[in-house]
């Protein structure tokens, strides 16, 4: 009975502790919009709509500020990909924050807007998840590293303001909204995959991925010939890397957190 006890008891200061986390998080995004004259919402071009958050949109159009979409990382996607991107998003800019792709057009864009505002030094918000590449795409605006960059999730705290050029930039930490699930964050690089609970759930998401969109690079990246099944591929992918326990059964932890640190630190490209 004790035990019961002690289980709720710790659910529940989980979900405290989770509360007060999240609304520290909202908390600075709200305080960044509503500061901001233009919001920058930067999503990872291989998940349009994964890293879309409503919440932030309905936040931005409450507090009538204007809206800019960035789709980052697009030297992960393909070329077709990119095209059908710039098609259904039209007015949306196109970057590669590690690889200075696109940020000309954005920091142009940015100031064109900014006139058009009648705004000397317009005030621009940075939001969006973890890791989607918000500090890089202002390290690269800035031609020098202002914002910490980091591969793990989670890396700015609190606002930072840094001023670039005819810009004032306020970065602000990615959002997780409580209800997201796991699978999302995972493959947003939103969470590490040491901390996931279900890495393996994650990592045949990633294979699915591939066999929707790019089957060759899977092949290619792992050296394996892909089946239909996500499950089998993942197996072979351990096979090839010699992950296996006692037994040679395949090590599933370890090629699930492989797979998915391949993905989140863009080694294996959509």
């Amino acid at each position: 009975m004790l035990g019961i006890f002690f289980y709720f008891e710790n659910r529940i200061a989980y979900k405290l502790r989770r509360f007060v986390y999240d609304m520290g998080f909202w908390t600075i995004v709200n305080k960044v919009i509503g500061e901001s004259d233009i919001v920058v919402f930067v999503l990872d071009a291989r998940m349009p709509e994964m890293s879309w958050n409503d919440e932030i949109d309905r936040i931005i159009t409450r507090k009538k500020k204007i809206l800019v979409v960035v789709f980052n990382k697009i030297d992960l996607i393909s070329a077709e990909e990119l095209n059908r991107l710039k098609i259904k998003h039209k007015g949306a800019f196109f970057v590669s924050g590690i690889n200075n792709i696109g940020l000309k057009d954005l920091k142009t864009g940015l100031l064109i807007q900014g006139k058009r505002m009648g705004l000397f030094l317009p005030r621009i918000g940075v939001v969006g998840y973890p890791n989607v590449g918000k500090s890089a795409i202002i390290n690269a605006l800035a031609h020098r590293s202002r914002a910490k960059v980091s591969a793990k999730s989670g890396t700015t705290r609190g606002v930072q303001y840094i001023k670039v050029g005819d810009l004032k930039i306020l970065d602000s930490p990615g959002v997780v909204p409580y209800e997201d699930k796991e699978v999302k964050l995972g493959l947003l690089a939103a969470k590490n995959p040491e901390k996931l609970r279900n890495p393996e759930k994650v990592a045949v998401n990633v294979i699915s991925l591939f066999l929707e969109q790019n089957v060759e690079a899977l092949e290619k990246f792992y050296n394996i010939k892909v089946s239909e099944d996500p499950y089998d591929i993942f197996t072979d992918i351990g096979k090839k890397r010699g992950f296996l326990a006692k037994g040679g059964v395949v090590d599933e932890r370890r090629t699930a957190i492989t797979i998915v640190r391949d993905w989140q630190r863009g080694k294996i490209k959509l």
